[in-house]
């Protein structure tokens, strides 16, 4: 019996000094900002001590694990919350962004319709098509010019011509003219002399 009394007697000290054991704040996670949740719980988990198969916590762990717990879950929506703002914000901006695109898209795509055309007559007219009406006017002047140049040349040469025969037919003119005033001044002469004959 005196074992058994001594083994009641050791086991009973034995479990006084273990609840007068110092905690360590030094290595404790629930009282530093930095921890995290699974560090102060797995410390919950090995500091406390077990009871038929449960484990005994103390209050004070459980409260400070719980106000971290619910410290984290503020943060946790706060940062949601920020997220989502800021979400909200970006898919504002790239609305935004994506709004201005399309204008500078269409801007450019007028620009681009305006660099390859020429207003002409008051529509507008491709450059192509107007480098092609440019040389097709510039042809046709050329080929006008040309044609008038010809027809002047025909046209001087056809008046040298006519001047020529002018001058010759002047010059036949005057030839006949002069055989014609010597007959008729012979025809006179004869004429004369016949009436001072007659007379």
């Amino acid at each position: 019996m005196f074992k058994v009394l001594s083994i009641s007697l050791l086991l009973c000290c034995s479990l006084s000094f273990l609840g007068q054991i110092p905690e360590f704040t030094l290595d404790n996670p629930l009282n530093s900002k930095k921890s995290t949740l699974y560090s102060q719980h797995k410390f919950i988990m090995e500091r406390s001590r077990t009871y038929v198969n449960n484990k005994v916590v103390k209050i004070e762990w459980l409260e400070k694990f719980y106000s971290n717990v619910k410290d984290s879950l503020e943060s946790a929506k706060y940062e949601s919350s920020n997220f989502e703002k800021a979400y909200s914000e970006e898919i504002k901006v790239s609305k935004n962004a994506l709004t201005s695109i399309t204008a500078l898209k269409k801007e450019l795509a007028t620009v681009n319709v305006e660099k390859d055309n020429i207003t002409l007559f008051g529509s507008l007219t491709s450059k192509s098509s107007y480098k092609n009406l440019v040389w097709i006017i510039i042809f046709s002047l050329i080929s006008f010019l040309l044609f008038f140049l010809i027809k002047f040349k025909n046209s001087t040469r056809v008046t040298k011509n006519a001047i020529e025969k002018l001058k010759e037919i002047e010059f036949e003119l005057e030839e006949t003219k002069k055989k014609a005033r010597i007959k008729q001044q012979e025809l006179m002469r004869k004429l004369q002399d016949e009436i001072n004959k007659n007379s």
